[in-house]
């Protein structure tokens, strides 16, 4: 029986280790503090394959999304599944213009999308309301999102019924060497863990851990924030974007709001408790769309540092120069984990080496440090 310890109890190392149980390995998971505490538990959480060029990206993600309706099919169950569909529009004749070609591109590629006049908004959306210079929005059907954290926790449950051994707060302090092997991890709670395989699933610290091994892995994280009403008589039915902001219900009237621009006001140590004055800006901000959200108390604000490799793309496959040591590492972790998580298992298991991640092996960016 392989051992596998996976490092990262986010939703990529949750995906990857219930993977590795179902199909037989002798499992660690190894989390540095609790489970879904890092970006997982404060992500936005939305499943799409929009705006992801080139081609095959796209295709990875939207392979993303069909994973998540099989993996509901093969569990029979998936409460924390949402697929909402989303609606965006765009501002001025240029905007608008962008976005049909948008549209033109990914109808051509096969994604579900296509452009409405916005008298069709009230249909979907009765409570949207658009600015007066938009004639028309697109609606993209089979986007929606996830409840992280269910989603970890219902796969970590069927993991341990595997056999897996779930570990919190273990932090990876080196890696067991064998030569150019890695042959486990050892930490300062539980000592050392050997393995067969080491499997790196450790979001943004994905850096500082593989740096143990003497490799580089150059990373451009960023600090992102997501604020989130208290339930208020408001429907929102779908996820919505607008170049503006990004919005999405979060159950029981509650709906969770981003925008870049406040990403920029925040810092990973800013208290969110109670919730910066940021987040009322970005509230009335929504209420130029959403109306019924004005006034609406933040009931909590998430910050969190999202990991994103130096180009932006996944970076998944063997180490390079370093047996028994696997890299994973995306920005697209909510929609790519499930399929990440299968084709992972594959490959550590047996060398199943699926042709959709050739261009996202690591040899592209990571390095021995120093050049070596």
């Amino acid at each position: 029986m392989t051992s596998v310890v996976v490092v990262g109890g986010g939703i990529v190392g949750a995906c990857v280790a219930y993977r590795l149980a179902q199909a037989g390995a002798r499992v660690t998971l190894v989390e540095a503090e609790r489970l879904a505490s890092g970006a997982s538990g404060a992500s936005f959480a939305w499943i799409n394959a929009d705006v992801k060029p080139p081609l095959d990206y796209h295709l990875l993600n939207a392979g993303g999304m069909a994973e998540h309706l099989a993996l509901r099919h093969e569990l029979r169950a998936a409460p924390w599944l949402h697929i909402t569909g989303r609606t965006t529009w765009a501002r001025g004749d240029r905007g608008q213009a962008r976005l049909r070609d948008r549209v033109a591109q990914q109808q051509e590629w096969g994604y579900p999308v296509e452009v409405l006049p916005i008298s069709e908004l009230r249909r979907l959306e009765p409570e949207l309301v658009a600015p007066p210079d938009v004639e028309a929005f697109a609606y993209y059907p089979s986007e929606g999102y996830v409840d992280v954290p269910l989603l970890i926790g219902a796969l970590v449950a069927l993991a341990e019924a595997a056999g897996a051994m779930i570990v919190q707060g273990c932090r990876v302090e080196r890696f067991l060497r064998d030569g150019r092997r890695v042959v486990g991890v050892g930490t300062a709670q539980q000592g050392e863990i050997k393995a067969d395989r080491v499997v790196v699933c450790a979001g943004a610290a994905a850096a500082e851990v593989v740096g143990m091994a003497g490799l580089r892995l150059p990373m451009a994280s960023n600090v992102g924030m997501t604020a989130v009403s208290a339930p208020s008589p408001v429907r929102l039915g779908a996820i919505h974007t607008d170049g503006e902001i990004t919005i999405r219900p979060d159950g029981a009237g509650r709906v969770m709001m981003r925008h870049e621009r406040f990403d920029e006001r925040v810092e990973r140590t800013t208290p969110v408790e109670p919730p910066p004055k940021v987040c009322y800006e970005l509230r009335d901000l929504v209420a130029t769309v959403l109306p019924r959200i004005a006034g609406a108390r933040i009931e909590a604000c998430r910050i969190t540092t999202r990991p994103r490799p130096e180009d932006l793309y996944p970076v998944v496959g063997p180490a390079p120069e370093t047996e028994g040591l696997y890299i994973v590492s995306t920005h697209s972790g909510v929609t790519l984990g499930p399929l990440l998580g299968r084709l992972v298992a594959h490959e550590v298991l047996f060398g199943a080496r699926d042709p959709r991640l050739g261009p996202y092996r690591p040899e592209r960016l990571v390095t021995l440090e120093g050049g070596r």
